[in-house]
């Protein structure tokens, strides 16, 4: 029976760290935008609004119109961007389907960027982790620069378990420019053996080989209970990023009882890797605020 992955602990120093810095910085804001109603980001929203408010953070919650033009949606971002009141700025997925991610994100103030999307936090942290300013510390959180809050909360509770990363089958089940492909590359950066998987990996029908194989299977696609339980191999490590809904109950991406039963750790969902995220991401934020003092 696996051991669930508790990230309270960490939460709580990521906590700690964030109501001492901010005493010696100016007023910090974060200023999250959606585009329509979806379920993952309305919840991820809610987490972020929450956490801010404990933290004594101000904070926007900026909801667009489904059928906002791009025009209309980039006058908006430009807003935010000479708003000197305004700290960061993170975009909530999905946006509207033709819009390419580099372009929507290229949108944001570089200085702004607190999700690390703008593609030249992408490609200081692709360049590697500790050559142009963006690393970790032994707890998988951001030091220097800016890295993607959920990348953080992935190696955060893998190193928990404390499994070497060296020589492990990791098997990343989603291939989004915001978790997949930058978890990839900072994985194999710690000389994991990584497969990244995607639609066509199901559409094919072989996604169930590679997570049989995988010593870590990491999902993040918001699909309720695509990976089953059996599928899991004994003593593997499984880390739930996606968020769906099912029954109307907040459900993730795993069979998590049936999955618990091979698994050596396993995060539920809710109360795995969510509240950490949104811990990560306000550590980034001080991060923002501290290289424009």
């Amino acid at each position: 029976m696996a051991e669930i992955l508790d990230s309270r602990e960490i939460c709580g120093s990521i906590e700690k760290t964030i109501k001492e810095e901010i005493v010696y910085l100016p007023k910090l804001c974060l200023a999250s935008i959606s585009v329509g109603e979806d379920f993952s980001a309305n919840v991820y929203q809610l987490s972020q609004e929450k956490v801010a408010e404990t933290l004594g953070i101000k904070y926007l919650s900026i909801n667009l119109a489904a059928d906002i033009s791009f025009d209309e949606f980039k006058e908006e971002i430009d807003k935010l961007n000479s708003d000197t009141g305004v700290t960061g700025i993170i975009l909530n997925k999905p946006f509207f389907p033709l819009w390419k991610d580099v372009e929507v994100f290229s949108l944001i103030d570089v200085k702004k960027d607190v999700e690390g999307m703008h593609p030249i936090n992408l490609g200081k942290f692709f360049i590697g982790n500790n050559q142009l300013g963006c690393s970790v510390d032994s707890m998988g959180v951001s030091t220097v620069g800016v890295v993607s809050p959920t990348v953080c909360s992935v190696v955060s509770l893998i190193k928990i378990t404390k499994v070497s990363l060296r020589g492990k089958k990791v098997t990343i089940i989603g291939f989004s420019s915001l978790i997949g492909k930058p978890l990839a590359l900072f994985l194999g950066d710690e000389l994991a053996t990584v497969s990244i998987t995607h639609i066509a990996t199901y559409q094919a029908g072989n996604l169930e080989d590679y997570v049989k194989g995988a010593d870590i299977v990491i999902s993040a696609v918001g699909k309720p209970h695509l990976i089953k339980g059996e599928w899991i191999k004994k003593g593997a490590v499984v880390i739930d990023v996606g968020t769906g809904e099912k029954n109307g109950k907040l459900t993730g991406d795993v069979e998590f009882s049936k999955a618990r039963e091979n698994a050596s750790y396993i995060t539920p969902v809710p109360g795995g890797i969510g509240r950490l995220t949104t811990m990560c991401l306000f550590h980034n934020l001080v991060v923002i605020a501290k290289n424009i003092l």
